[in-house]
Parts: C-alpha cells; structure tokens; sequence
C-alpha cells in the first residue's frame, strides 16, 4: 500500500532551542530553591515550590461535531497526541504564587485516500513536534478563611517557532491569549477531604471567540494515596458552527471529566496517574487522554 508522508516544518532553530533551555534552567533553579504544597485555590508559601514532570497520551479516531454528535474522524482519520509537560509554582511571597507550564508535543495525523469509486489508494500522513504554548500567572491569595479565595491573573504565551497554515495539527494558535480566574477551595478537617475549584474567562488572541471555563476537584487522602476526581469545561461565547472537517483549534466547548490518584513517596516526592476523559462538547476531538507524573514539594 501506498504510504504518502508529509514532513514537519522545521520548528526550532538555535533561537528557539536557547529559549528552550533557558526556561528549563530557570525551572531546574526554582526547583532548587526552597512550604507545602497545594493545587486549587492554595497558595504556596515564600520559597516553597511544586514542580511536575509528566506525559499524556491521547489516541483518538472520533470528533465531535457541531451538534454535539461523535462522529467518525475525516477520512476515517486517526490522531496520535504523545506530550510531556513541565508545571511549576513557586511562592514569591506567602500571599503571591507564580504558576506556569510548558508543554512538549508530538503529534501524527493518519488519513485514508480513496479515489471517485470509494476504493483505497494509500494514506497520508503527517507527524509535528515541537513546543505548544507557555502559561504563565500569578496567584494572589484574597482569604484563607471561612474558605480560602484567591485570584489568579495571566495567559498563553506562543514559543515563537515556524507554523504551516495548511497543517491538520497546528501546535499552537500563535496568538496571545489572556485570561483571569476566580479560586476557592476548603478543606474539610478532621475529616482527609478537600474541595476546589475556579471559574473564569479567556480573551483569545486572533479570529477566535473569547470564552469562559470552569472547574471542581475533590479529593480524599487514605494513608499514602490521595483519590482525586475533576470536572472541567470550556464554552466558546462564539457559535460552534457546522465545518467540514473538525479541527484542534477553534471555536469549542468542551466538558472533561477526570479520575485520578497521587502516591507519596514521601513528604517531597509524588507519584500520579489521571484519565481525562472528554465528556461532551462541539468543534472538538474526543476520547481518553491517559497521564503519568512525577512531583517535587517542599
């Protein structure tokens, strides 16, 4: 069978790789600096960090359509999504977080050629890597009682590498988003519980729709495991309009729904796995996204 291979653009040179590994060192200083730490609406204490390594994967042949139907993929499509991340607070005041994130993608595009008859001819395929957008804000904690309250300010930033316009897997929307968030989360002791959660609204950069977003975790900790389960949505203040062929980057609405555990390894070192899976929504591409990760505390 006929195998047709698009290459991916070049998206890194020199510049984009010393880019690349000057965040890396400033993650690997703020790593060693120096107290607990605690996602949601909890800010970290002066010096104190949390810093996360982990990957996702993602294999998924069905979109979801505009209407809110699963529908099989364009010519009877299929995407790989493989990342690795980096996430990272560092406490710049008791009362101030810095939070930000890097994510490391691989992506592959698989289609099915037919000819006017409907009969196979071969496949197309077309694989990118490359860095997605940086997320970058700050944390500033409003109250710590009867529930703690914060609120969150920052946005998206491109890594400014090459894009094809015409790509079926764009990394990035190469625009600059915006956003601010609302946080509140309580814990319930003596009992091991806690609940968080925001909500929010995104100013997009370019052609697409502003949105507002959405979440809520509990969790429950039983000895050295911490049971966690996160709902999260996303709602376009555009129109999922009706579109050909469903793209990753556009006007969606999207509502996860995500179990997870964390193991302590010890006071400073957690091991986690997560499934996030895309409920419902439109404009967007659905199925299971599997993660594993490593964190560092003090």
């Amino acid at each position: 069978m006929l195998t047709r291979s698009i290459k991916p653009l070049r998206v890194w040179g020199k510049p984009m790789i010393y880019r690349s590994l000057f965040f890396i060192a400033i993650c690997a200083v703020y790593l060693g600096l120096a107290s607990a730490a605690f996602a949601g609406a909890w800010t970290q204490k002066k010096g104190g960090y949390y810093f996360k390594v982990g990957t996702g994967y993602l294999n998924s042949t069905i979109d979801i359509d505009a209407d809110g139907k699963q529908i099989q993929k364009a010519n009877m499509g299929e995407l790989r999504d493989l990342n690795y991340s980096a996430y990272l607070e560092y406490g710049l005041l008791d009362r101030l977080t810095l939070v930000s994130s890097v994510p490391y993608k691989q992506l592959k595009d698989t289609r099915t050629l037919r000819d006017l008859n409907e009969v196979i001819t071969g496949t197309a395929l077309e694989r990118r890597w490359g860095f997605g957008d940086m997320e970058m804000r700050l944390r500033w904690l409003l109250a710590n009682r009867p529930v703690v309250a914060s609120i969150a300010v920052g946005g998206k930033i491109p890594l400014w590498y090459e894009e094809d316009p015409n790509t079926r897997v764009p990394l990035s929307s190469k625009k600059v988003d915006a956003d601010i968030r609302l946080l509140l989360g309580q814990s319930l002791y003596p009992a091991p519980i806690y609940v968080t959660g925001e909500v929010g609204y995104r100013i997009r950069g370019g052609d697409v729709s502003n949105e507002g977003f959405y979440a809520l975790e509990v969790g429950i900790t039983v000895d050295r495991f911490l049971f966690k389960g996160y709902l999260s949505g996303i709602r376009t203040f555009g129109t999922c309009n009706p579109v050909g062929e469903v793209e990753l980057i556009g006007d969606q609405s999207i509502l996860k729904l995500s179990p997870g555990v964390i193991y302590r390894l010890t006071d400073w070192l957690e091991l986690s796995a997560d499934m996030i899976r895309i409920a419902s929504g439109c404009n967007t591409t659905a199925g299971n996204t599997f993660l594993f990760g490593i964190a560092f505390k003090r």
